[in-house]
């Protein structure tokens, strides 16, 4: 009899440390897979993830580096959202219901059987737009996600854009340079790139303005756009020519969506910064898509207008 109740006391035993082990293993397949889908390593990881597939506010991912992370890894492909959900994403903006789509047909940046054409990048890294439907994810959606929007938004052109991966806030920090200093780091970076390669026919330092929201949004087809407008600076002996191809592109938007563009600003003096970089190079422009109280919506429906239109100034040069 002792030796059964013995047998049976180890059986019970036994059994409950397999059942906490199914539970822990449980726990940590959930804990992992919510943290796949919530959090992401950095606003740059996340842009160039859910460019992927253009699943502009579901494709994500955030790397474990714990064992258990790596084998669920291989069991669930939590980096490709239509393994999880449905391709389409439905959601609110501004009670406004918005719905994106996978669109199967989509090249994607690496792989178009072309050169560079455009070097886009962001001086002010840090501009920021609204996104409430990225709150759940920790993504305060700014200038750096818009750039890699109309990178892939030109890909649909069949042109290839490339965008600056530097970090102009580490870069500044680093050095001890204030804010103010950005154009100083940008131009490092800048420099670096048009060094390695000489032939873009278009460079844009894209921004975003600060305005109240009535005077930086539009409806356009129905859709909330955020306005573009371009500055180009006057004090350096060359400004013409830059200043030429803003007027040109501000041009063809005028003549298909003349609302969309507040138009060309020329700035220098002493109150103002007066070059931006544009000495570099007779191609760089300066462009603010929207402003501070624009969602980033509003900023992807003004790329899908733009895009277009900068494929045909480049097609034309």
């Amino acid at each position: 009899m002792k030796k059964i109740k013995l047998k049976k006391k180890r059986k019970f035993k036994f059994r409950l440390i397999v059942y906490a082990f199914i539970m822990f293993l449980g726990y940590e397949l959930s804990f992992n897979i919510i943290m796949n889908l919530k959090l992401v390593s950095s606003n740059e990881d996340f842009i160039k993830a859910l460019l992927i597939d253009s699943n502009y506010y579901m494709l994500y991912e955030k790397k474990a580096d714990d064992i258990l992370s790596k084998l669920f890894s291989k069991i669930l492909d939590v980096n490709k959202p239509v393994s999880i959900l449905e391709n389409t994403f439905h959601f609110k903006a501004n009670d406004v219901s918005m719905t994106y789509v996978t669109n199967p047909k989509i090249e994607k940046v690496e792989n178009l059987d072309v050169k560079p054409a455009i070097y886009i990048y962001n001086t002010h890294q840090s501009e920021a737009y609204q996104g409430n439907a990225l709150e759940g994810y920790n993504i305060k959606p700014g200038v750096m996600m818009a750039a890699y929007i109309l990178q892939e938004k030109l890909a649909l052109q069949n042109i290839k854009a490339d965008v600056m991966e530097d970090n102009i806030t580490d870069y500044l920090n680093l050095n001890n340079m204030k804010y103010s200093k950005s154009y100083e780091a940008s131009r490092k970076f800048l420099t670096d790139a048009l060094n390695k390669y000489k032939d873009y026919k278009l460079i844009i330092d894209l921004h975003r303005d600060a305005l109240p929201k009535e005077k930086s949004t539009i409806i356009i087809n129905n859709k909330s756009c955020a306005k573009i407008s371009f500055v180009i600076g006057e004090d350096y002996d060359s400004y013409e020519t830059n200043l030429q191809v803003a007027n040109k592109i501000n041009n063809k938007i005028k003549e298909k969506y003349p609302s969309l563009t507040r138009g060309v600003l020329t700035k220098g003096g002493e109150a103002s910064n007066g070059v931006y970089n544009q000495d570099l190079n007779p191609n760089i422009i300066l462009i603010e898509i929207g402003a501070q109280e624009n969602t980033i919506d509003e900023v992807l429906n003004t790329i899908e207008l733009l895009a277009p239109i900068i494929g045909e100034y480049i097609n034309e040069t």
